[in-house]
């Protein structure tokens, strides 16, 4: 088989197109599955053109390749609408550099709706992202998302509903943000933990907050600086707060025109700043809000805070939120620029500042001031009328050095003959049996000499569906040992995957119904993934690049009877699981979960000793020396924090993990994370929007129901559900042992 794969590869680079293609796009009952196949499929430099129409998609879309053009025919005529979306939390995910996104709406999703993931290279021009129905804490949580990207760049698009934030930068490096609208969304235009970002040109009215400049702590980027704010409109921003609690911008004021909080070198200037009930402008450090947190890099003062050239309206009116609450009996009407006054004292020079740390202040008109003094405010001197609040703006007045304008670099395609991935899929085999894996057609599941069986300690919960795996190593060739990583198997690698329906427990003699088997494959450039799907009559597996549905029903353990759609990802969500630092790779063949006796033909034996024996692993320690985890059903096995701890390893961490597709949000669930706030342990949600359900904390130790980790693990809904794939049911199992471990947890931090 190596031969024919690397034959196989040669003749996929041999008929690579030279030129870009057009994949067009029309409405209809196989929109979703054309549009996927067209973003599998796509070479960089292609174009997928959406004609004008209503798309009534089902399932999130995603795009791997770099280089590639979706286009509609006008935000208002192309109108992708996941209002019926039953899998997936996304809209659209993007993880290729180089990406343009234009002319076409993304409507009604049940998670974010547009969300790009550490490319290099982000164009998205006059896109809409709505929620028809209007603010609700059920809304997705952020409409245009980068995340971790470089050179983006936001142009002429408009964002409305979101429960967080409408156009939404986090992470990344060099953005620019211009001549966008956000209406009715909590915040607007949010810029997060960013090194170097510019908004201009905006209009931000109706929302919660205009434009909000933060930076959080606990995240893979962190101490964001360098941002301009210019030339925006920002007007009439008191929209009631819909944010699910828990979530930072759950604690944004309504009625707040721009905040800055906790990032660094921020020039704010030429903005219309008018008509809010709370402040026109706030600068405040993240201690105000009494978030906990544990990371001893973060800085969270903001410093070097540059306001000039500003006309402001009204203010102040009717200030909302906490701290509105608090200091309203002693500070009439708010101010039209309000700081709280929190300065980081180990770096005051004779009790000031240095100057290029400082807040300054210029030609902002009859602007209003105030330097609340937070951290000498007592309910003493609250109650007595005494606050040392300074109105007087002398101090401030000066200037600091202008800021540098971001550049964002155009990043052209790469060269079409390098994407190994839509190369590969365009020739793949049509039929599993085209593999050579087991004997006949396969539907027998023996597998011919050369295949090797294995299974593994604590598995992925896939609605009850049944597995079998396959391995099967180049004639002569070997997988080198790992202590805790994947093997690293030789290019010609084939693991294969088959997932059988539930069995019924009312007719036990019903034969095995194969629904998919799952292909990965190892080439010289990485490993890929293939879906095939089994037909009817159990005689052939076909390729299904584009996934599907299977319907289901089974009686269940529990004598009820059981239904449920089984869901067969499509070849781009394989990466949603399997991509690590941008490659994919296989999740369970490592010692640990392979440190198990297996009943081959021949008899029972270890698989570490069985696959050393066979020559086909190099470099094993015999298997009491090496790792092992328990099985989740087996208290015998283990502890229930081990237990738990390798169910939350085997279903999680592949995204959530340093280099996992969810490391944006800071949570950090592989069995090797031994600090408790990575774990969860009192860390705030972050880009959770209302998968939070509302609560305040990953775990909260003896308290699993307010513990957002058991939250996510309990629901079904798309959107907050956790992990995302392959599931539509409540794994039971596994949710019992991890709300033990939580429930029997001691507090492991002093807070």
């Amino acid at each position: 088989m190596t031969a024919c794969h690397s034959l196989l590869t040669l003749l996929v680079l041999a008929c690579a197109p030279a030129q870009r293609e057009v994949h067009s796009i029309e409405p209809g009952p196989h929109a979703r599955r054309d549009l996927q196949l067209a973003l599998i499929r796509a070479l960089p430099g292609d174009v997928i053109e959406l004609a004008a129409g209503i798309y009534a998609l089902d399932t999130e879309l995603m795009a791997t390749t770099a280089g590639l053009t979706i286009r509609g025919a006008g935000p208002d005529r192309t109108r992708l609408s996941f209002r019926e979306q039953k899998s997936g939390n996304k809209g659209l995910e993007v993880t290729g550099d180089a990406f343009l996104i234009e002319d076409l709406a993304i409507e009604d999703t049940r998670g974010n709706a547009l969300k790009i993931v550490g490319a290099r290279g982000v164009t998205v021009r006059r896109v809409r992202v709505e929620w028809t129905r209007g603010p609700h804490r059920e809304n997705g949580a952020y409409g245009i998302y980068p995340v971790q990207c470089e050179d983006v760049l936001v142009e002429d698009c408009v964002a409305i509903g979101a429960s967080d934030a409408g156009i939404y930068v986090g992470q990344s490096h060099d953005v620019v943000v211009r001549r966008c609208r956000a209406e009715r969304n909590v915040v607007g235009v949010e810029i997060e933990n960013c090194i170097g970002a510019d908004v201009h040109d905006c209009i931000a009215r109706g929302n919660t907050g205009g434009i909000l400049v933060v930076d959080l702590p606990e995240l893979d980027v962190t101490n964001g600086r360098n941002v301009r704010v210019f030339r925006n409109e920002i007007a009439g921003n008191n929209l009631d707060n819909f944010a699910p609690p828990g979530a930072l911008v759950a604690t944004v004021p309504p009625g707040t025109g721009v905040m800055v909080m906790s990032t660094d070198h921020v020039e704010i200037f030429e903005n219309r700043i008018r008509d809010h009930r709370t402040s026109n402008l706030s600068v405040l450090s993240i201690l105000i809000t009494e978030r906990l947190y544990a990371d001893p890099g973060y800085d969270p003062y903001p410093e070097g805070i540059h306001i000039h050239d500003n006309v402001f309206g009204e203010s102040g009116r009717d200030p909302a939120g906490r701290i509105g609450a608090l200091l309203r009996p002693v500070l009439s009407p708010f101010p039209d620029i309000f700081w709280d006054g929190i300065v980081d004292r180990a770096k005051l020079v004779d009790g000031e500042l240095p100057p290029s740390l400082g807040l300054r202040l210029e030609r902002n008109g009859d602007a209003t001031f105030a330097n609340v003094n937070f951290p000498l405010l007592t309910p003493d001197r609250l109650a007595a009328g005494t606050a040392p609040i300074e109105r007087d703006v002398t101090p401030f007045n000066g200037s600091l050095d202008p800021l540098p304008p971001v550049e964002v670099e155009r990043h052209p395609p790469p060269a079409r003959t390098s994407a190994a991935a839509p190369l590969f899929y365009r020739r793949a085999p049509s039929r599993l049996s085209a593999w050579g894996l087991f004997e006949g057609n396969g539907a027998s599941q023996r597998p011919v000499d050369g295949v090797i069986p294995y299974d593994l300690n604590t598995e992925l919960f896939a609605d009850h569906a049944g597995k079998r795996r396959f391995v099967r190593l180049p004639r002569g060739a070997s997988a080198e040992y790992s202590e805790s990583a994947v093997f690293e198997f030789p290019a010609g690698t084939v693991i294969a995957k088959t997932f059988t329906a539930p069995p019924d427990d009312e007719d036990r003699s019903r034969p095995e119904r194969l629904i998919e088997s799952r292909i990965l494959v190892r080439e010289e450039s990485g490993w890929y993934g293939l879906p095939y799907l089994w037909n009817e009559e159990q005689t052939e597996a076909t390729l299904a690049l584009e996934g599907g549905e299977v319907p289901l029903e089974w009686t269940h353990g529990d004598g009820r009877r059981w239904s449920n759609g089984y869901l067969v990802p499509n070849a781009n969500q394989c990466a949603s699981c399997h991509e690590i630092d941008g490659a994919l790779e296989p999740l369970g063949i490592k010692a640990r979960n392979i440190n198990k006796s297996f009943r081959y033909a021949g008899g029972e034996e270890n698989q570490l000793v069985h696959w050393a024996r066979a020559g086909v692993l190099h470099g094993a320690p015999p298997s009491d020396r090496a790792p092992r985890v328990p099985r989740l059903e087996d208290p015998s096995s283990g502890s229930v924090e081990a237990r738990a701890r390798a169910w939350l390893d085997v279903n999680c961490a592949h995204c959530h993990s340093p280099l996992g597709p969810a490391r944006s949000a800071g949570l950090d669930l592989r069995l090797e994370q031994k600090n408790p706030r990575k774990l969860g342990v009192w860390k705030s949600p972050v880009a959770a929007g209302h998968g939070s359900g509302g609560l305040l904390h990953g775990i909260v130790p003896g308290r699993p129901d307010e513990s957002i980790l058991v939250y996510r693990i309990a629901s079904t809904e798309p959107g907050v559900m956790m992990p995302e794939l392959p599931r539509r049911l409540v794994p039971e199992e596994g949710l019992a042992v991890v709300r033990e471990w939580i429930r029997g947890m001691d507090d492991p931090l002093e807070r």
